[in-house]
């Protein structure tokens, strides 16, 4: 499934040209939605058998909402638990504080941040973002992408397997990203005039081969729902 995604991906002449745009877009404040818009398109195109070349860089408020709306799925199953652990604990911890019980506080964090991790983690490898773009993509709207369809879809009995697969088997795509992000962490830790320039351009590369990554994730859940024989239909 990796080589196939790739192959999709590579054989538009453009792509690396499409794919710099798109990350220089991402190191802005909101241009983060661009680039979430671009990944949907091309599952979309993918879906219905155009998987390359890529979309063009065109219908720039469309492209926005769309991807505002995949990024809303991101919230909802990776930071919405983390606002809602965080008030929690803070009102939990503030209560022993209070007490005068702190090391008890301490405790109480540590629990808390290690079941948000292995959520994290799970919701990861469970490929619950790029169920959410094609629930999104089946549905043409983003009301069952934002409710526990994703997370159920994830879990089918009969797919649940061919969808870890397909996660497991994407995991080098995040290869270049991790690589450039170790860079980029290390530029920063250096001094002298050319140190500004120097992260802006790894950190611009980073964000690209973030986008990269994502647009072979699309691809590989694409072939893996084809294969499962498609996302369970909306119910009535």
């Amino acid at each position: 499934m990796l080589r196939t995604a790739a192959g999709y991906l590579h054989a538009d002449p453009h792509w690396w040209r499409k794919i710099l745009i798109g990350g220089a877009l991402s190191l802005t404040l909101v241009g983060g939605v661009f680039g979430a818009g671009l990944v949907v398109e091309q599952m979309d195109n993918a879906r219905r058998g155009f998987p390359t070349p890529m979309p063009p860089w065109v219908a720039w408020s469309s492209r926005a909402l769309i991807g505002l709306f995949a990024l809303m799925v991101d919230v909802l199953y990776l930071l919405m638990p983390w606002l809602v652990a965080l008030i929690l604990f803070f009102c939990g911890a503030f209560a022993l504080v209070l007490a005068g019980d702190g090391a008890q506080a301490n405790t109480i964090a540590s629990v808390f941040g290690a079941i948000l991790t292995a959520w994290m983690l799970v919701v990861f490898l469970l490929g619950v973002a790029p169920l959410g773009r094609l629930i999104f993509i089946d549905d043409s709207g983003p009301e069952r992408a934002l409710s526990s369809a994703p997370l159920r879809e994830a879990l089918r009995r009969d797919a649940w397997r061919l969808y870890l697969r397909a996660r497991i088997v994407s995991l080098p795509a995040y290869g270049p990203f991790v690589a450039l992000a170790s860079l980029s962490g290390w530029i920063a830790t250096l001094d002298g005039p050319g140190v500004a320039p120097g992260l802006l351009v790894a950190l611009w590369l980073t964000s690209s081969a973030l986008l990269y990554a994502h647009l072979i994730v699309a691809h590989v859940y694409v072939i893996a729902e084809q294969r499962v024989g498609g996302i369970i239909p909306r119910a009535g």
